[in-house]
């Protein structure tokens, strides 16, 4: 291949390269390039100018489908069907231009799949006379990392979209919560100043046997009403409850207080709403201090005990007990309703949550879903606990603890 020239001036001689010895050359290199290239893993091909296919290895093989013998002799772009993110003339003026070629496309397999490759192409020139002999292509399949990353962005747009709509609603259930509370305490004003003159008209109507029957229906239906208004009373709170604590801006007054009373109170407080209810009271009449809002505390009592009520027959009783856990206190309350399966349990505490199945047996059906993630979320930010326990054939149990504090006596 290579030749000795004539001596130059020096003596010395040089070699001379002939370009029938380069070609030679080329084609070895090319030979030997094949083979490496069929054993890739990587599908490779080879095709002309006219993209027709000279050269399918292995890795084409088992990446689209069709054998060598299939492929050889076929139009790529009839076979493989490309579909680029440029234009097709685009991507072959700049491999023609740059003498190469990367990026990523989708191929069509035989079985009429679509598959998302990393490609790599270039041109192979004859060195002699630079004319174009054929273009490599390198192709390796990363359909199942394109299709995560566009599973990722989706779920990140579905999360930005989600977020956005929970802000929204947030600022929905503030304003909705605010606007309804003005007309709400001009309600119970009102209706706090009927219920007294009926009261007293009913005293001076007693010598009026008819008068005090139709004053006596009234105050019915007055009390009907009123009940009517508690319940949306506490919807409303509910509303402007879950705003603050959305916000981060539910505050709480925290004190030394008697968590006997505050669960007595809450007692007395349900028994006269529901007169007809029986609700047990276990508890030991002794001082169980805690530092918490206490009016936070009742509302959760209120909660829990209500809920009861509600979820449980009215020839059932509630039973509530208070009992000492070391340094802790633990409040239980009990009813014999419908029970949760274990999965409602894991979710009772969730914002917005109702338990399907589980359907009112006394009292009013009107239920947001918000009560107990409040309840939870009071407690849990007075350094306590809450949870439930429940079965289909006794009932359910919620509960929540706090830690008790030692009295300083000043």
């Amino acid at each position: 291949m290579w030749k000795a020239a004539q001596n130059d001036d020096d003596g010395s001689s040089s070699p001379q390269y002939h370009p029938g010895d380069m070609d030679a050359s080329f084609d070895n290199v090319i030979q030997l390039q094949a083979q490496l290239l069929e054993r890739a893993h990587d599908a490779v091909l080879i095709r002309d100018s006219h993209d027709v296919i000279l050269s399918w290895n292995r890795g084409a093989q088992e990446l689209y489908g069709w054998s060598a013998e299939e492929a050889v002799g076929k139009t790529s772009h009839t076979l493989l069907q490309p579909r680029f993110s440029h234009s097709l003339e685009a991507v072959e003026a700049l491999l023609i231009q740059e003498g190469q070629w990367e990026g990523t496309l989708t191929h069509t397999c035989r079985d009429g799949r679509e598959v998302i490759v990393e490609s790599r192409q270039g041109l192979i020139r004859r060195p002699s006379s630079g004319r174009l002999l054929a273009i490599v292509e390198i192709n390796r399949d990363i359909t199942q990392r394109e299709r995560l990353l566009e599973e990722q962005a989706i779920a990140h747009a579905t999360e930005l979209v989600l977020r956005e709509t929970v802000r929204r609603m947030d600022e929905f259930i503030g304003i909705t919560g605010h606007e309804l509370q003005t007309p709400m305490t001009t309600i119970k004003g009102n209706l706090q100043l009927v219920s007294r003159r009926l009261a007293q008209l009913s005293e001076n109507a007693t010598p009026y046997p008819e008068l005090h029957a139709t004053i006596s229906s009234m105050q019915t239906a007055l009390e009907r009403v009123e009940r009517q208004v508690r319940v949306q009373t506490r919807l409303v709170n509910d509303l402007l409850d879950i705003s603050r604590l959305q916000a981060n801006g539910l505050e709480l007054h925290l004190a030394s207080c008697n968590l006997t009373t505050i669960v007595r109170e809450a007692v007395d407080d349900q028994c006269t709403i529901a007169p007809m209810r029986t609700i047990s009271l276990q508890m030991r009449e002794e001082e169980l201090l805690i530092l918490a809002d206490a009016d936070r505390i009742g509302q959760v009592v209120t909660n829990y005990l209500s809920n009861a009520l509600k979820y449980s027959r009215a020839s059932q009783p509630v039973v509530i007990t208070v009992t000492k856990e070391g340094h802790r206190v633990r409040v239980a309350v009990t009813d014999r309703g419908q029970g949760l399966t274990p999965q409602q349990q894991k979710q009772i505490w969730e914002r917005f949550y109702r338990a399907e199945g589980i359907t009112v047996q006394s009292g009013t059906g009107v239920n947001l879903g918000l009560g107990l993630y409040i309840c939870g979320q009071l407690i849990q930010r007075q350094g306590g606990e809450v949870g439930v326990e429940s079965s289909s054939e006794h009932g359910s149990t919620f509960w929540f603890t706090l830690p008790l504090v030692e009295r300083t006596d000043s």
